[in-house]
């Protein structure tokens, strides 16, 4: 079966899909689990990994091409992680790869590790322009990598951006949402309505990752790209 490679962060990696199996299955929680993955990691088992995986948008975008979804096993990670765990992937599975899905995540966070900004330089009177300059030079770099595989392995790819860090330097390669009559290039503005927010035996859990609604939202986009 050919494969459809996702490669982002705990958004990609479905992050708090799984509350919705502990509804069902009504599960007993501590008052101390929250929306945060550490709070309940060690909760998490095998069959909640599955069941998070089929309501992601890497399930539903997989299902509708008929494709087997990959993705990184790490929930979380700085854009470089994300880079250095996709070389590999891409490696291993080579023909058998249909598409690609590469997702950004915040540079806010990662700063020094995916463009080499020290705290020094946060005093640097350019340093506006130098973030914008690095932060191209970063995104040339990963698309020259993809391009570089897509044209090896014959693959499609495309970007997906959390905050709108990225997409301004090729939108024609980024994925488009739809809400509230808009296209947006960036999928943070979906989080005001579709957070995940959910009731499991009287304790109330919200986790700013994407809920079922968002999720189809997210797949559609994707396939109205890959169809354009």
């Amino acid at each position: 079966m050919n494969k459809i490679l996702f490669l982002g962060d705990s958004f990609t990696w479905g992050q708090g899909l799984y509350f919705y199996k502990w509804k069902d299955d009504n599960k007993k929680i501590s008052s101390d689990v929250g929306g945060m993955y550490p709070s309940h990691s060690d909760l998490i088992t095998n069959d909640d990994l599955i069941y998070k995986d089929k309501l992601s948008f890497t399930g539903l975008v997989g299902e509708h091409y008929n494709l087997e979804p990959i993705k990184r096993i790490t929930n979380g990670g700085s854009n470089t992680d994300i880079l250095l765990d996709t070389i590999p992937l891409i490696d291993r599975y080579n023909n058998s790869i249909d598409k690609v899905v590469f997702q950004f995540t915040t540079l806010s966070r990662y700063q020094f590790r995916d463009l080499n900004i020290t705290d020094a330089d946060a005093f640097n009177p350019s340093f506006s322009s130098m973030f914008e300059q690095r932060s191209f030079q970063f995104f040339n770099h990963i698309d020259g990598i993809l391009k570089y595989y897509s044209n090896l392995y014959k693959f499609q790819y495309c970007y997906m951006d959390w905050l709108g860090d990225f997409y301004k330097f090729n939108p024609y390669k980024f994925i488009k949402y739809s809400y509230k009559e808009k296209q947006f290039y960036y999928f943070d503005i979906l989080l005001d309505e579709y957070k995940i927010d959910i009731d499991i035996n009287g304790h109330k859990i919200i986790d700013l990752h994407l809920n079922k609604d968002g999720q189809n939202i997210l797949s559609t986009g994707i396939i109205k790209h890959f169809e354009e």
